[in-house]
């Protein structure tokens, strides 16, 4: 039907109509960096109004429908996103000015949306530990309740966010202890939020103990940064649930270890050539050790030989592979993703995260768990012969939901398998970590079993196509030395 003449059609005028809450958005941004020295201020508000009046248009579709409620919306969404991402900005600039007032080690970043326009979302501060809990405590020092009680200030004055705050501890200990003794410490410190005046249930509180390293764990001079309080606030509980998943399982946590016992691999390839075994980069030639007497371990009945080379020896390159999920929070860029350093298996051990906790309720935060699996991932035997012998994993479970560990798997080996013997020589109990990627999983398990003729398996699995793509397992010589064996299980 033809519109009548001087009129405007309701295509242009909802075109007009954003067009004109962005300008608005961006003349107020203008206004507002005349405050800051920050030429982000700005950026981050255009950003910010832009998706605000997307979403703001869209609400006024859908509840009126009519131009001008999808106007207004548009005007009022852009100006709610330009004043939630200034609202950041300031709040980071108070946390910083604050911590210099406290000698407080602090280390901010903003969490950025993966959509349209990448507009600011949260942020994250992390405060490193000097003395805030004494060693093994739950109970804030003078100096650390001090120091909390002035953070606070940044985040009071907001009603609408909500706020995290999640408990790091160092690798000293078992992972159970850590759990435990990071979610008591985050809970003190959520409780000092509360009591300098932000509601109770804004506020939630997780115990990661020492699964999120960020520092190396087998340095007694570095591994003090891993004991840290770290305080999230986002725009609602929806946000806090993404980023509560791309936690759980992110690769970025795979940069350090938590063994504490020295880097095996770093010490030895120190060493001088005659001290090492096995093929060398550039040789085609094992190299010969000079004789030595060989002291067997007491458990060396345990030991099968893979025919495996000492782990000194090889570059660990499975975590190149998982190159960080393009959705949700991207801490690592795509383009850097194969030069982030990884440890192998050998260097970790099991990690234990809780869950998050809300400080009015008491009750865990529903984090959507399924029993929907990867495709091909729900609870199948994976198994494949190394060095003549037979190394089964059963079971291989895998949810679809942020790649995490369904059923916890067990390990079974059967000697001279190729030779004809079916008689499984061992079978023992294991933990599985997931670390999830773009396309693929890293599949890693620790032996619960002492002693056991294998330490730990790394696998990396596509999520796509049912499949390893590559994969190790690691296990002890006779005289207890660390050696490497290529493992790509078949599904069974």
């Amino acid at each position: 039907m033809e519109e009548p003449a001087g009129s405007i059609s309701m295509r242009s005028f909802r075109a007009t109509s954003f067009v004109l809450s962005i300008a608005l958005v961006t003349s107020s941004c203008s206004q507002v960096q005349q405050f800051s020295s920050s030429h982000s201020a700005k950026i981050n508000c255009i950003a910010g109004g832009i998706v605000g009046a997307t979403l703001g248009a869209g609400v006024g579709a859908v509840t009126k429908g009519d131009d001008k409620a999808i106007a207004l919306g548009a005007i009022a969404g852009g100006a709610a996103g330009c004043a939630l991402a200034m609202a950041y900005k300031s709040r980071l600039d108070r946390l910083e000015q604050i911590a210099a007032r406290e000698n407080v080690r602090l280390q901010t970043e903003t969490l950025k949306s993966a959509g349209l326009g990448a507009s600011d979302v949260g942020i994250v501060a992390q405060v490193e530990d000097q003395g805030m809990f004494p060693t093994g405590s739950a109970e804030l020092s003078a100096k650390g309740r001090r120091q909390v009680t002035s953070l606070a200030e940044a985040f009071v004055g907001v009603s609408d966010t909500a706020i995290l705050v999640v408990g790091h501890t160092d690798a000293t200990g078992s992972a159970e202890l850590n759990q435990a003794l990071s979610e008591r410490r985050a809970k003190v410190v959520a409780r000092i939020l509360e009591q300098q005046g932000i509601a109770a249930d804004r506020l939630f509180f997780q115990g990661a103990g020492s699964s999120r390293p960020v520092a190396d764990n087998s340095d007694p001079l570095l591994r003090g940064k891993n004991r840290r309080v770290e305080i999230v606030e986002v725009d609602d509980r929806a946000t806090l649930m993404a980023r509560l998943s791309s936690e759980r399982n992110n690769p970025k946590y795979l940069s350090y270890g938590t063994s504490t016992r020295a880097n095996a691999t770093r010490s030895q390839a120190a060493a001088p050539p005659a001290a090492r075994t096995g093929v060398l980069v550039g040789q085609t030639e094992p190299v010969k050790p000079a004789p030595q007497r060989v002291e067997l371990r007491e458990d060396a009945r345990f030991a099968v030989d893979f025919g495996g080379v000492p782990v000194s020896t090889g570059r660990w390159e499975l975590g190149s592979a998982i190159a960080p999920k393009s959705a949700g929070f991207s801490f690592i860029p795509t383009a850097h993703a194969a030069d982030m350093p990884v440890v192998s298996c050998d260097q970790d051990l099991p990690r234990k995260s809780g869950e998050a906790v809300s400080l009015a309720s008491g009750d865990a935060l529903e984090t959507r768990n399924t029993t929907d699996y990867l495709p091909g991932y729900n609870n199948r035997v994976w198994a494949q012969t190394v060095h003549g012998h037979l190394v089964t994993i059963s079971p291989v479970s895998i949810l679809r939901d942020s790649a995490a560990v369904g059923r916890q798997p067990f390990i079974q080996i059967v000697e001279q398998y190729s030779e004809g013997n079916r008689n499984a020589s061992f079978k023992g109990n294991a933990i599985a970590n997931t670390y999830e990627g773009e396309s693929r999983v890293l599949y890693r398990v620790f032996l619960t079993d002492s002693p056991s003729p294998v330490s730990c398996l790394d696998v990396v699995f596509s999520k796509g196509s049912s499949q390893a793509t590559d994969g190790v397992l690691i296990y002890p010589d006779q005289r207890g030395e660390s050696y490497t064996a290529k493992f790509v299980p078949l599904r069974t």
